[in-house]
């Protein structure tokens, strides 16, 4: 049986929260969480299994040389729900040292650099929700007839498949409102909004990350607030540089920040039925020199 990718992360997750907890001797505390990603890991082919375990054990290695909080005392290890991240916090697995009352975060990843899965629609105000700034009534004004009329597709159970136009009556349209709002919050408060919009990508926490590839498992240093033990600090961005359509592409645009971040924006359905609402796959392409990446092949 073929697994989805988010069956794949959360049977990622697992094999991370296993292999720290057997590495530091720490409890994994039960839950919800903690069920359903074994039962994603218990569902993985034996080889796959294997993969994870590998990339696991290599990750958890390297941090617990780099970061003497991950320690054999009195730790425990837990798995937090996706809900987390409408708060602010995006770490999936968390080590709880409570000698010292810290939490070391890492958020795991398996084959995939997205940050965040947004959603548009004609009730959703991005602005609020992602950087404190409301949006514009011209924006709602812009994209509302298009979500209404996606409504009543939607009750007349159409498939996105069935709409040969769809990018030029649906994608386009709702990405250039988004793409001239985006604009307009930016020239509002430049360097609170660039800062605003990384900690909503990002989460308000710093994080260690550790993606899963073919034969390799990176990590990487999210140390935005000074936190980590291992990682430079990061700088976050102070203004907007562009916001462009990405080439050759009707549905993808690049916001490029200063200070090395650039940002890509792809909108999508967000299932085979038409939804009156549209989704993003927000990625980080580019990154300051200041983040510290360690990459290790497990063969």
């Amino acid at each position: 049986m073929s697994l989805s990718q988010n069956e794949m992360g959360r049977a990622f997750e697992y094999g991370i929260a296993v292999s720290i907890s057997e590495y530091l001797k720490a409890p994994i505390q039960d839950g919800l969480q903690v069920r359903e990603a074994r039962r994603c890991f218990e569902l993985c082919a034996e080889n796959e299994q294997r993969k994870i375990g590998q990339a696991a054990t290599e990750a958890t290695a390297f941090l617990v040389a780099h970061d003497n909080r991950l320690s054999e005392k009195e730790c425990f290890v837990s798995i937090q729900s996706d809900q987390q991240g409408m708060y602010g916090d995006v770490r999936d697995i968390i080590v709880h040292n409570t000698a010292i009352g810290e939490e070391i975060g890492i958020s795991a990843k398996h084959h995939h650099w997205a940050v965040k899965h947004s959603r548009l629609s004609e009730s959703i105000d991005f602005g609020c929700r992602w950087v404190g700034i409301p949006c514009s009534d011209d924006y709602f004004q812009r994209i509302t007839p298009i979500f209404r009329e996606l409504r009543s597709r939607q009750e007349n159970h159409e498939k996105w498949r069935d709409i040969p136009d769809k990018n030029q009556r649906y994608y386009m349209p709702v990405l250039q409102a988004f793409s001239d709002e985006l604009q307009r919050l930016f020239q509002v408060n430049p360097t609170d909004v660039s800062r605003d919009l990384i900690h909503y990508l990002l989460g308000m926490y710093d994080y260690y990350k550790i993606i899963k590839e073919n034969g390799s498992v990176s990590i990487m240093s999210f140390n935005i607030n000074g936190t980590l033990k291992w990682g430079r600090r990061v700088p976050l961005p102070t203004r907007i540089i562009e916001i462009a359509q990405k080439p050759h592409s009707e549905t993808t645009i690049f916001v490029t920040l200063d200070r090395g971040w650039q940002l890509s924006f792809r909108i999508h359905n967000a299932s085979s039925m038409v939804e009156p609402s549209l989704k993003f796959d927000i990625s980080i392409i580019g990154l300051p020199t200041t983040i510290d990446r360690h990459v290790i092949e497990y063969g």
